[in-house]
């Protein structure tokens, strides 16, 4: 692993003013692979991430919650987007050209891309290589690339996830979650947050937390407070159990709680906290999933844990291997 002790020294200096906040990606990138965490964090060298899956994800959540930022955050391209492995390629043209066409980057900035990503190298020759590049798609998306802050995204996509959004608003169980919103009357007990960022300090740490809530309702009423948190899935419902310990959707739920209860009143602190995830999953089947208090003291308890591990590392400066990889000798039996 490449080292940078000046980046380190800056990221500790971060650490000690109370500069740094830990979100879930973040943690969880910690939990599994520290000398990405190293990479990312503290290089940071950073790979913006493309993927059509992700991007769909962003957009559901989006024309659910906030349709009318729509124009602000996506772009929809009138041609076929590229697949993911050319957009990495054209992302890595645009992050070492100035030029917003693809028809003005020289072949040997574009060969370099590809070498650079692993694409297309079975292939000789190299003017076959760069046809593959000088395409109508990719051409429009690299122009449409170039809007810093937005996404692009081609009319397929909008599509899908415009009908997802459509059957989640036609699932009773999950519209009563989502359709609470305060109204006009000065009696009205209810608060509602749509894509919330959030942070906050930890009494025992010098780093702090930070993520963004899709949803979460303060019902003064009821006193009770619900977080929702919006899921797509390449799997099916009938996985998403599993896929909650694959993914370590259990560490981000303990870090909303941690979040939404670091930032309520002190009226509010007595309040229930319930939290939901609502699945959406890859034949558009939707799901509500209701997480019991137990499952969530019982992912506090972990979260805790994480958390020791994370100050580790940090005290430590140690991004070689993964916690309980340093603690003890790993024997296979």
């Amino acid at each position: 692993m490449r080292k940078d002790k000046k980046k380190e020294q800056e990221f500790n200096r971060g650490i000690h003013k109370g500069e740094f906040q830990f979100s879930y990606s973040s943690l969880n990138k910690l939990m599994f692979s520290p000398s990405l965490f190293y990479k990312d964090y503290i290089l940071k060298d950073r790979e913006v991430r493309t993927d059509k899956h992700l991007i769909q994800g962003k957009l559901i959540h989006l024309l659910l919650l906030q349709p009318e930022e729509f124009d602000n955050q996506f772009v929809l391209m009138p041609s076929k987007l590229p697949s993911d492995s050319l957009r990495k390629v054209l992302n890595q043209i645009s992050l070492n050209s100035k030029v917003t066409e693809l028809s003005l980057v020289d072949d040997a900035a574009i060969l370099k891309a590809l070498k650079e990503i692993g694409l297309y190298q079975s292939l000789k020759d190299e003017a076959k290589r760069v046809a593959k590049v000088r395409t109508t798609e990719c051409e429009d998306y690299y122009a449409f690339s170039h809007h810093k802050g937005v996404d692009v995204i081609d009319q397929d996509i909008f599509t899908k996830c415009t009908e997802s959004v459509e059957l989640i608003k036609e699932n009773k169980s999950v519209m009563d979650l989502l359709s609470d919103e305060p109204t006009d009357f000065e009696m009205d007990g209810l608060e509602v947050y749509n894509e919330a960022p959030l942070s906050c300090d930890l009494d025992k740490y010098k780093f702090g937390l930070k993520g963004i809530i899709d949803r979460y309702v303060v019902d003064h009423d009821k006193k009770e407070i619900r977080i929702i948190d919006v899921k797509t899935t390449g799997k099916t419902i009938a996985d998403f159990p599993e896929t909650v310990e694959f993914y370590n959707y259990w560490l981000q739920a303990a870090v909303y709680v941690t979040l939404v209860s670091k930032n309520i009143t002190k009226k509010e602190e007595n309040y229930k906290i319930n939290f939901n995830f609502i699945v959406i999953d890859k034949y558009n089947q939707i799901y509500n999933f209701p997480v019991s208090i137990n499952t969530m003291n019982t992912w506090g308890d972990g979260f805790m844990s994480i958390l020791e591990m994370a100050n580790f590392h940090i005290e430590e400066n140690n991004y070689d291997l993964p916690y309980q990889f340093l603690q003890e000798k790993k024997v296979i039996l």
